[in-house]
């Protein structure tokens, strides 16, 4: 079995409609460079565009959903082999982010991962509190705001409200419910150094050391970006998660290529992603 995680404001449709998953796995299939798969592909979209594949008090549960809920319907309803052995994980850009995520707090339920263009694994550059985007988001002071920000399409600022409910919720702060780690001092960011520590607690770059064991137990870890990417915090975090992974000596595959943030999925989907997974799982013979 294979999950395949959508990114943010996309849906399970992306894999089908722009990346041609379909027509990948039929021709791998038919040339024997993987075996027959079952692939599952989720939505994790919410109206911020996303839950990250994370749990939270406030924009759900999205873990426990794939990890508990849909393995257990699948496992259940079709012919699996049940267990992490022929089980794996690919995301792209937040599904990335998520398949990573999954990997650093669910031990034993996927054997291989890839991460695809992952968003998220820290908080630098365009993430970063320096990108103005950020003073919209925590702008907002009524649901209505709420819905009028949602209502304009804005890329960042909407995301960031997906961000900061999904990695630091707070059920008590209306209307987002979430715990901004920092106020707007006359037009200015200004860290709450205290908070602002424990929400990077929550990017990857920081839980590598403490899920180290479960990392190495892993089958297959790989990690990709490309160097044009339009969003500077990925090809930087990619990185440095890589860095981070080395200096914990948890084996794993770093691709870095020339391309931007989509271009080239369908084409590493097909060449070097699935065969390098496929290649991975137990199956029947």
């Amino acid at each position: 079995m294979v999950v395949l995680l959508h990114g943010i404001f996309d849906d399970y449709g992306v894999w089908l409609e722009q990346f041609g998953v379909p027509t990948i796995l039929d021709r791998l299939i038919q040339a024997e460079e993987i075996p027959e798969l079952i692939v599952v592909m989720p939505n994790g979209g919410n109206r911020y565009g996303g839950g990250f594949y994370r749990n939270s008090s406030v924009s759900g549960n999205w873990a426990d959903y794939i990890a508990d809920d849909l393995l257990g319907f699948i496992d259940e309803n079709f012919r699996t082999l049940a267990g992490e052995l022929s089980r794996a994980i690919i995301g792209h850009s937040m599904g990335g982010y998520g398949a990573i995520n999954l990997a650093l707090t669910r031990h034993g339920l996927f054997s291989t991962v890839w991460s695809m263009s992952p968003c998220c694994l820290a908080a630098d550059d365009d993430l970063g509190f320096g990108n103005d985007a950020w003073k919209r988001s925590a702008s907002v002071s009524s649901p209505e705001d709420v819905q009028s920000l949602i209502d304009s399409n804005d890329f960042f600022p909407i995301a960031f409200l997906g961000l900061i409910t999904a990695f630091s919720p707070d059920r008590d702060a209306m209307p987002i419910y979430a715990d901004f780690p920092f106020d707007i001092v006359r037009g200015e960011v200004v860290l709450d150094e205290p908070a602002y520590d424990r929400y990077l607690d929550a990017f990857p770059v920081r839980q590598v050391r403490q899920a180290r064991d479960s990392l190495r137990d892993l089958r297959g870890l790989a990690l990709d970006v490309g160097l044009g990417d339009q969003f500077l915090h990925i090809p930087a975090g990619t990185l440095a998660l890589s860095q981070q992974l080395g200096e914990e000596r948890i084996p794993h595959r770093l691709d870095v290529y020339d391309g931007d943030h989509r271009q080239q999925v369908s084409e590493r989907l097909e060449t070097v992603v699935l065969p390098w997974v496929g290649e991975r799982l137990a199956s029947e013979e």
